[in-house]
């Protein structure tokens, strides 16, 4: 299992999370535990994501225990979604990935999933989970991959453009101006 501290930066507000991946009966498990303020509020809270061996999301939990609240969602690995009652929602189909704002973590999901060479980009529509809200909605990305370590990660309907580090499993070092790994 491995385990890192990864640190807000000042732009984002003042925070960190410890986060762990581990491999296990054929799943990816990547779960952290966050203590932040943002804007002037406290977040306190866990995540965890099972993704199966090709690294589609397949389970989502995001218990905030500051300011309160709880997420639990599955998806089948094909782009169809469902709550913890396993009631579908069709707004997310389509979906592979999951994006939780409140961790570089889940960068790790898609740049795993799409494999791609150097010079290659994909756009992807994700399942994006604002926190502390925990509101759910989708989103568009890009990711193209610059070279061996580094990826430009885009939000086409923000206009957000960031230049990601990541190490040799795909783990998010540097995400400027938001997080840095700090293990």
């Amino acid at each position: 299992m491995d385990l890192w501290r990864w640190d807000w930066l000042p732009e984002l507000g003042a925070g960190h999370e410890d986060f762990s991946y581990e491999f296990r009966a054929g799943s990816h498990v990547l779960s952290g535990t966050v203590s932040a303020v943002l804007e002037g509020r406290a977040i306190e809270g866990t995540y965890l994501v099972e993704a199966d061996a090709a690294w589609r999301t397949r389970r989502v939990v995001v218990d905030l225990a500051s300011p309160g609240g709880r997420l639990e969602l599955r998806a089948n690995g094909s782009g169809r979604w469902s709550d913890k009652d396993g009631v579908w929602i069709p707004a997310l189909d389509g979906c592979l990935d999951i994006d939780i704002s409140l961790t570089p973590a889940t960068n790790t999901l898609p740049i795993r999933r799409l494999d791609l060479a150097i010079g290659q980009a994909a756009e992807i529509e994700v399942a994006y989970v604002l926190a502390p809200e925990l509101r759910l909605r989708t989103g568009r990305q890009v990711y193209e991959r610059l070279d061996e370590r580094r990826w430009r990660f885009q939000a086409p309907d923000s206009g957000f453009t960031a230049e990601l580090t990541v190490d040799a499993e795909g783990f998010v070092i540097d995400y400027p101006g938001l997080f840095t790994r700090a293990k």
